[in-house]
């Protein structure tokens, strides 16, 4: 329920009936902080919910030798692979450049991308589905089951609903690594920080090609 209600709101601001594509894009961040938030209310007094100190941090070497490790992997190989791909294959011209405003673009996928983003769909949608289902499964030292996966179609799928472009399906696959890393390190930070990094990655990158 909470994630239908999320979905109608973002997608209703990203309609444009009622706000600018400025104003909406301010607002969809929020719509997800809020729908966690709230629907984590009633499960304060629970030890596992989105306001412990674990659930952002979880041990930080931990997190931090986590996320390193997958940034260090992930992201030169998917660099080398888009480069080869539009220079190669579509005979684009490379160009390293930053984008404009390139500062502000960094915010903007750290704080307002992937901090609600993450916060929803790792923090508090797969948590509650493990709560339902378990983790049963282990894969490089991450405990999973099929939180990870019904957490990860929520995800694509809301892309898919707000935006109504199928191409945005292909989210589920970096979302994979998102969910793969919450469930690594117990921690929420780790699949903020590299969602925001992927989404940073991918748009320098867009600005190389000419």
């Amino acid at each position: 329920m909470v994630f239908a209600a999320a979905i109608g709101a973002v997608w209703l601001w990203r309609s444009g009936v009622l706000l600018s594509q400025s104003d909406a894009a301010w607002l969809i961040p929020l719509t997800w902080i809020v729908a966690a938030v709230l629907a984590t209310w009633p499960l304060f007094a629970e030890a596992r919910d989105l306001f412990t100190r674990t659930q952002w941090f979880g041990v930080p070497r931990d997190t931090a030798r986590s996320l390193l490790t997958v940034s260090l992997i992930v992201l030169p190989i998917f660099g080398a692979a888009y480069l080869l791909y539009q220079g190669w294959w579509r005979g684009a011209v490379i160009a390293p450049s930053l984008p404009e405003r390139w500062g502000a673009m960094v915010a903007y996928q750290l704080l307002y991308v992937g901090f609600p983003e993450e916060l929803f769909f790792r923090g508090y949608l797969q948590q509650r589905f493990d709560d339902a289902f378990g983790r049963p499964r282990r894969l490089w030292g991450a405990s999973w089951g099929p939180g990870l996966l019904l957490a990860n179609v929520c995800f694509a799928g809301g892309h898919l609903l707000v935006t109504g472009d199928v191409s945005r399906l292909n989210v589920f696959f970096p979302g994979l690594l998102f969910g793969w890393l919450q469930a690594r390190t117990g921690a929420v930070i780790a699949p903020i920080l590299f969602h925001g990094l992927c989404n940073i990655a991918l748009f320098t990158l867009q600005a190389w090609v000419q």
